[in-house]
């Protein structure tokens, strides 16, 4: 079925993708023709369907070769300096390849440094065991990412030579053209807590060509490691993020193991519930099925919103609670205290007070949006002001009842709105570390929280670092830059390659939209457009004029989500003029979903040629390896 995919698409996963979306379509429809109609509060049973189908077939496709659940886990460690092993080859004693890939060792012993990584591990060979002869040496490399060094050699007996008492091997392999060869221990120090059995016990979770699914890319050198220190109670590495994102992460490695699979796991979930998440906020502001469907296939057929994620990192989890907290104050934006009672808009504001700390905790770029929760939740209490003003010029009986609740309702709101948005996060944000080791064997206190943040905060403020895949704010709005994390090629020759950008269709049909809500929020004084403005500005400006430090397109993924309602705005207003819009937005949807499918080798990682890769770098600024 794959070569057949790749002779006829060239992907090999998209046929038995698509039948397996089809079949899960089919069910869904057949499913919902023959149940009884009903509603639920403001969702009909289109509503619920369609949320099903879309948020379904997203899934499949998220979760579809998203990582490998075989991983080498147990860790090797020098118990001194120059320490050797010494191991036999049983069967085959030529062989064309040096395998090596780490993991972390035992922190919790040292004080002032990692146990992690290659330093200059000599690889020698022998014919006698008297006489060694150098190979290799095995240096650098990233966490959980194989080293491999290609040769031709000859050797009965293999010696490996720790100088650095920091080592850790997770596996070593030989390879003879597609296999790993029979390894065994022939000489290693005694009473030791990690015998090199250790470096040769998991030889069948060892890949020859290993890509994407097998081992880590980009960012997951960084995350995945904290996650797996926060899982087996090691001292941390000093993370420049804060840590609920990663403690979540940790939960699922703590549960299921340390693997690709796993600990892309939760990003994969998050990014799927992202889905009727956006739903629920259409459904609040545009009301329509139709509005809220279309808008939540160019979220799920999204590249940025795919690839993200799809890696270990942090940005599905912030971007979930940032759309919840905005879920709960557009709740709160379109009541007024006038007309449903003081305490039910307090607790819209207490969930969306708990939803900003939370987002807060995991990333702190949930605080740019933050400033658009105040501006939206200032806006309400100013028109209710207004209305006040104007009841006091008015002596009928509905006047005279606003008159008598506006002083309270607003002193009591501005009271609870401290809690709420101050008090609360701030717990939410100091409770987040406690099941963290950052501190070696200081342990959690608020100080040393405090003194972590203050540690983040320097780091991000005075980092100098370039890369060559950045970008800029005004790259994004027009998709211009991708960043590109990875390449492979498998034993079967097909590459893979992953890159993250924005669906083209959404930046360049979204930026006309922006511009178009901006128009209708002034101009029309369109309180949907406020909302939409108030979450893109406040997510996007920030980027232009408060950040230095060098960035990337995936800082554009939560404007992303804004330029979703934008669009969605757009063609709201289009439907409103003529009801023939109607198929420019489906041809819309249809030709997002097209270039999605197409996209799918590059944002995705699925397996294909290099041709077809470089097909579709149509800016001079795509690059996919």
């Amino acid at each position: 079925m794959e070569k057949l995919s790749y002779e006829i698409c060239r992907n090999t996963e998209l046929i038995p993708l698509f039948l397996v979306c089809s079949f899960f379509m089919a069910c869904i429809f057949l499913l919902f023709h023959y149940m009884p109609a009903f509603a639920c509060r403001s969702y009909t049973k289109k509503d619920i369907r369609n949320i099903i189908l879309i948020t379904g077939a997203y899934a499949i496709v998220s979760f579809w070769k998203l990582g490998s659940m075989a991983f080498p886990t147990t860790t090797w460690q020098p118990s001194q300096i120059n320490q050797k092993i010494v191991f036999r080859l049983t069967e085959e004693t030529s062989f064309d390849g040096i395998y090596a890939i780490y993991g972390e060792g035992n922190n919790n012993a040292l004080h002032d440094d990692y146990q992690i990584g290659f330093h200059d591990i000599e690889v020698k060979g022998s014919f006698d065991k008297e006489h060694w002869e150098d190979i290799a040496i095995i240096d650098k490399g990233s966490i959980y990412q194989y080293k491999i060094i290609e040769g031709s050699w000859d050797y009965p007996y293999i010696q490996l030579v720790s100088k650095n008492v920091l080592d850790t091997i997770s596996e070593f392999g030989l390879r003879k053209e597609n296999a790993f060869i029979p390894l065994a221990v022939e000489e290693d120090i005694a009473d030791t807590d990690y015998p090199a059995t250790l470096l040769i016990d998991e030889q069948e979770k060892l890949v020859v060509s290993p890509t994407y699914y097998e081992q880590g890319y980009f960012d997951e050198v960084y995350h995945p490691r904290n996650a797996w220190e926060i899982a087996n109670g090691q001292r941390m590495y000093a993370t420049v993020h804060p840590l609920l994102g990663t403690n979540i992460m940790a939960l699922f490695i703590r549960l299921f193991g340390m693997r690709p699979f796993i600990w892309r796991m939760p990003g994969v979930i998050f990014g799927i519930l992202m889905i009727p998440m956006l739903y629920a906020i259409l459904k609040k502001m545009f009301q329509k099925t139709s509005l809220c469907t279309f808008g939540c296939i160019l979220l799920a057929t999204d590249f940025m919103h795919l690839t993200t994620s799809r890696i270990g990192t942090l940005e599905p989890f912030s971007i979930f609670f940032i759309l919840l907290m905005f879920y709960f104050m557009i709740c709160y934006y379109q009541t007024s205290f006038y007309e449903i009672s003081l305490k039910k808009q307090m607790m819209m504001l207490l969930a969306c007070g708990i939803s900003m700390g939370i987002a807060i905790a995991v990333k702190w770029t949930a605080c740019y949006s933050a400033v658009g929760l105040a501006i939206l939740l200032f806006t309400n209490l100013g028109a209710r002001f207004l209305e006040y003003r104007k009841a006091k010029r008015s002596d009928d009986a509905e006047a005279q009842r606003m008159i008598s609740i506006f002083p309270s309702a607003f002193i009591t709101t501005i009271a609870w709105c401290f809690v709420f948005f101050i008090f609360i996060p701030v717990i939410i944000y100091w409770v987040s570390y406690l099941p963290d080791k950052v501190w070696g064997n200081e342990g959690w206190s608020i100080m040393n929280v405090w003194k972590q943040n203050m540690y983040m905060y320097h780091y991000h403020t005075t980092l100098t670092a370039t890369h060559p895949f950045q970008s800029t704010w005004y790259e994004w709005l027009l998709d211009l830059r991708p960043i590109w994390y990875h390449i492979s090629k498998d034993g079967q020759g097909y590459s893979h390659t992953i890159a993250c950008f924005s669906n083209p269709l959404l930046t360049w049909l979204g930026l006309p939209s922006v511009i178009y809500t901006c128009f209708a929020c002034f101009r029309e004084k369109d309180k949907t457009a406020w909302i939409i403005l108030v979450g893109y500005l406040t997510a996007l400006l920030p980027w232009v004029s408060l950040v230095e430090r060098c960035i990337f397109s995936y800082h554009f993924y939560p404007t992303s989500m804004f330029t979703v309602m934008a669009v969605v705005f757009l063609f709201r207003d289009l439907l409103q003029l003529d009801r023939r819009f109607k198929i420019p937005m489906l041809m819309t949807a249809c030709l997002s979903v097209f270039l999605f499918v197409i996209f799918l080798p590059v944002t995705a990682g699925f397996a294909t040629d290099l041709s077809y890769i470089h097909s579709l770098e149509w800016l001079a600024g795509w690059y996919f390896g």
